[in-house]
């Protein structure tokens, strides 16, 4: 499916902003107002977001690995400590 297509009017301070934009980065004209909007509307831009994917991933795989090392017990410590019950008077 094709990228939707929008049409809008600016004012001619915004249009010089626009071309100023693509002079500085070389970007087109939509790939500017595309940054702009997303920057706008809170979404980030696409490095940011496999950048998080990336750390997730990574923090996934950590945990994935945990999962598989053999668990090691503490010892025994029942015979030290106190025990505690879970009945509790005049509750």
């Amino acid at each position: 499916m094709a990228n939707p297509f929008i049409a809008v009017r600016i004012t001619p301070e915004l249009d010089a902003a626009i071309a100023a934009r693509m002079r500085e980065t070389g970007q087109s004209k939509s790939d500017v107002v595309i940054a702009a909007l997303k920057s706008y509307l809170g979404i980030p831009p696409l490095a940011e977001r496999l950048t998080a994917i990336e750390q997730r991933l990574a923090a996934l795989e950590v945990f994935a690995e945990s999962l598989e090392r053999p668990v090691s017990r503490a010892p025994d410590r029942s015979a030290t400590t106190p025990s505690h019950s879970t009945e509790h008077s005049g509750h």
